[in-house]
């Protein structure tokens, strides 16, 4: 159990959120930018202001990147079924592709590389952006949500590795456990010397320059030296001071995100009740633990911790600002609970998932001679043809023919010396065996190699192997991919680009992202991207940051012309009564589903994880759709994918979770103390503390309040000490993995491919989210055997392109991740498009829409009506 901040339950909701992708709301605001009356206002949820291509995690900075970007690949629906989109009417960088399985059990994937296509700052996209980004990605210290790396793809193990031969694949899971043990001992120093100056202290408390002088007196060891350098002289006390530091300055932004939290948390019944929770810095401070409660009893003698009798501030009356509030908590915990920041805070994630990457630096580099030269200096398995003996040569392609580019531009570009004879660089990617999602995981965003890998060490040239990228480099990653305006300003291929309020073509970081308003205007080289594709049709498009709850209002007053509000009775029969305005509504069954998280890393016994599942009635989650627009699932994937269960594993999955039929707590509640007995647990354990999550700021507003309400009743009447409580900064900290249980939602992937969310390899966020870290290293001997059984099912299931086999495998995978506990599945709903088709054109929306696409999923094309 994490230590705990405590304070009474809080229950409160918002629209649902999701790891993968949220979806998003489309408005047009007249005069909600600028006053500007020719501006596609889209509207979003809370951004983190993450708008990388690389390093993107929430689904809100994503949508901001991809109106950046292009990618190698898309996709379409076709005959039920989703099919890869390329060639010339598609904005795709292959303009043809093929799939080829080899004699020798490899598949090859070949891919005709088009040739005009300008980024918007008017450089070439070439073969030298397409390899610069499959090797970021593929980079041993990448530490984004892609996992291309999974993909086996031939010489990738040898070239992570750096090492020859078929010792590469332990090699590579070697290197990642020896990286996660230094990067342990690294904060372990930190932690350790922390805990033996508090033991010293008469006042149980360890000031800040108290640590630091203790840090400056003391010499570091050499298990610490080993995570940060090669060379054991370069590191000393200097080095664990910066650590601590910079544990202080992630520190202080995770207050300050709590703080912007705090002040949406309070602003419905049952805290309208109580005055103290008008004032913001009272809110701040009784959500980090800094106001004693007291609760009054109930009718059977019991505390009911849905009622307060007094709310006592624990934090000096002369606090009465934001900045004295953060820094109060701040000099307190730091003080006397570093020991807890350094483990439980998402601080403690952010410094594992860093140190761990630096560590995997240090390790490899010891494989690399003294001038830098590579053992293995490229992936045998990615070819670019042109940069081969086979230049100038043809080869067939999906049945046509094509010429292999012979010579190449200074800047990168196919020569064509004949426009009736083109000549185009040819990719090639092959693969150990087969791999049914290799197709979809290839499908990268293409970005420009000058703009996000400027100031690399390492230039571009194809044939003598370099690739713009530093090999196994954290400062690479940390400074130059990631460097601030690669964090603020996206740029890339795609329709359009970066500006400000003023249109600039050249908008400051702060200026792109300023006053909850991000702000785009037309890419005038998109037209490149391919022979059918037009520039797109509206000008200027700005994304705002707008509470849901306005959707309608805004629709109905002609401020908003297009919404994706949930799909609740009153929300369709609000948009019924708006028909007479011209306003239409589209339904559509969601690529995804709604789902409860259990950290196991914070909820350490399998047992009360298994608990608190029982205790969930998912079906009080139907109650917030429209009727018939949403139904219990009882599987971990979304009912649209092919490969969920069907005929009676459907609505049964063996289970005590979701509960089948009618609910009944009686039968919940001895469901718990069974599992409770196995756990060891009795009422009032500390064990039993517990927090359960929504995402957002308001009370009834989310599809599972009710569930986790009567769930905490429930449990809380077992012995437990539940709080339900909200939370607007709880997407970013579910990809730290800083919450216990939480509520969101899945927007499932095209294939159902299970590798990136639960395979015990994959570095994605979401398995920070269920506590992979924790499992890994110090699971019991039965959460070691399942996720082992999990991802080796996920493997084998990679391994064909049966899907019928697949079916089989991903239900006994599934099977894996409910006996884990780690994830409840909760409703498969249907979403809703509203639109203003007196604003909108309507030609110009898409005549069908499905599961795996939305009205604007072609923007370019959408105008207004003349």
């Amino acid at each position: 159990m994490r230590h705990r901040k405590k304070k009474w339950p809080r229950i409160i909701g918002t629209t649902v959120g999701t790891l993968a992708t949220i979806l998003f709301l489309i408005i047009i605001i007249f005069g909600g930018s600028g006053g500007e009356k020719d501006a596609l206002v889209i509207m979003t949820e809370q951004l983190d202001g993450l708008f990388n291509p690389f390093f993107s995690t929430s689904a809100t900075d994503g949508t901001i990147v991809s109106m950046t970007q292009i990618g190698m690949l898309s996709s379409k629906y076709e005959d039920g079924e989703v099919k890869v989109a390329y060639g010339d009417d598609e904005a795709v960088v292959v303009k043809d592709y093929d799939i080829v399985e080899n004699a020798n059990n490899t598949t090859t994937y070949t891919f005709v590389i088009k040739n005009g296509i300008v980024f918007s700052d008017g450089h070439p996209l070439t073969m030298e952006d397409v390899l610069f980004n499959y090797y970021v990605y593929l980079d041993p210290v990448y530490t984004g949500s892609s996992t291309l790396y999974s993909t086996d793809i031939v010489g990738l193990s040898e070239y992570r590795t750096q090492t020859v031969g078929s010792a590469s694949d332990d090699s590579d899971d070697l290197i990642t456990t020896q990286a996660t043990t230094r990067a342990k001992a690294r904060i372990n120093e930190l932690l350790n010397l922390f805990n033996s100056e508090y033991k010293k202290s008469s006042t149980k408390e360890v000031s800040y320059e108290a640590m630091k002088e203790a840090i400056i007196n003391y010499s570091v060891s050499s298990g610490y030296k080993s995570a940060i350098s090669n060379n054991a002289s370069d590191v000393t006390s200097q080095n664990l001071l910066e650590d601590y530091e910079y544990a202080l300055k992630l520190f202080k932004e995770e207050l300050e995100s709590d703080y912007q939290s705090a002040q949406e948390s309070f602003n419905d019944s049952p805290y309208t009740n109580y005055s103290e929770f008008k004032d913001e810095i009272f809110c701040f401070m009784y959500t980090e633990g800094y106001v004693e409660v007291e609760y009054e009893e109930g009718e059977d003698g019991k505390i009911d911790r849905t009622k307060i009798k007094t709310l006592t501030p624990a934090y000096p009356s002369s606090v009465k600002t934001k900045e004295e509030a953060i820094d109060y908590v701040y000099n307190d915990k730091i003080s006397r609970e570093l020991n807890i920041i350094l483990q439980y805070w998402a601080t403690a994630t952010t410094l594992t998932n860093e140190f761990t990457a630096k560590a995997k630096e240090v390790i490899l580099q010891e494989n690399i001679s003294e001038d830098g030269t590579l053992a293995v200096p490229n992936i045998a398995g990615i070819v670019s043809l042109g940069h081969t003996a086979l230049a100038g040569t043809k080869i067939t392609v999906n049945g046509t023919q094509y010429t292999i580019a012979s010579k190449h531009n200074e800047n990168g570009t196919v020569v064509i010396e004949d426009e009736k004879k083109p000549e185009y660089d040819i990719l090639q990617i092959t693969i150990n065996g087969v791999d049914p999602k290799a197709i979809w995981n290839f499908s990268i965003p293409v970005a420009p190699q000058h703009y996000y890998g400027e100031g690399s060490k390492v230039g571009v040239d194809i044939a003598n192997n370099k690739f713009g990228v530093e090999f196994a480099s954290f400062s690479f990653m940390t400074d130059i991919i990631q460097s601030t305006r690669n964090i603020k300003l996206p740029m890339g291929a795609g329709a359009y680009k970066t500006t400000d309020s003023k249109n600039s073509d050249t908008p400051s970081e702060s200026g792109f992202y300023a006053n909850n308003v991000v702000y785009f205007k037309a890419n005038n080289y998109f037209s490149t991207v391919a022979e059918n594709i037009e520039n797109p049709k509206i000008e200027k498009i700005r994304y705002q940051v707008v509470s849901s709850a306005n959707a309608i209002s805004a629709l109905a007053s002609g401020s908003v012309h297009y919404i994706s509000p949930s799909l609740t009775t009153k929300n369709y029969e609000d948009l019924s009564n708006l028909s007479s305005q011209g306003i239409k509504m589209i339904t559509e069954k969601q690529l995804g589903y709604g789902y409860i998280g259990v950290n196991s890393s914070k909820i350490t016994d399998i047992n009360l994880r298994k608990a608190i599942m029982c205790a969930m009635n998912t079906s009080l989650a139907i109650d917030y759709y429209r009727k018939g627009t949403a139904e219990q699932i009882y599987w971990p994937m979304s009912k649209v994918s092919w490969a969920y269960p069907k005929d009676d594993a459907a609505n049964d999955n063996g289970f005590d979770y979701p509960q089948l039929g009618t609910w009944s707590e009686d039968v919940a509640t001895q469901n718990i103390i069974n599992y409770m007995q196995l756990a060891g647990a009795s009422a009032g354990d500390s064990d039993l503390q517990v927090t359960f999550t929504i995402a957002g700021s308001s009370l009834q507003d989310h599809p599972t309040y009710k569930v986790f309400r009567d769930a905490a009743a429930l449990l809380n009447g077992l012995g437990w000490d539940v709080e339900v409580v909200c939370d607007t900064q709880a997407l970013t900290k579910i990809n730290t993995g800083a919450l216990e249980v939480w509520a969101a939602a899945w927007s499932s992937s095209l294939d159902p491919d299970l590798y990136q969310v639960y395979h015990k390899d994959s570095t994605a966020t979401s398995t920070l989210a269920w506590g992979y870290n924790y499992l890994r290293t110090s699971g019991s001997a039965e959460e070691t055997k399942i996720l082992n059984e999990l991802s080796e099912l996920i493997d084998r299931a990679r391994e064909t392109n049966d899907q019928e086999v697949r079916t089989e495998l991903y239900k006994q995978a599934m099977e894996q991740i409910l006996e884990l506990a780690i994830e409840l599945p909760v409703y498969q709903r249907n979403v809703l498009y509203a639109y203003d088709s007196s604003i909108i054109d309507e030609s110009t929306l898409p005549e069908k829409i499905n599961p795996y696409s939305s009205p604007l999923e072609r923007i370019w094309e959408i105008s207004f009506v003349e």
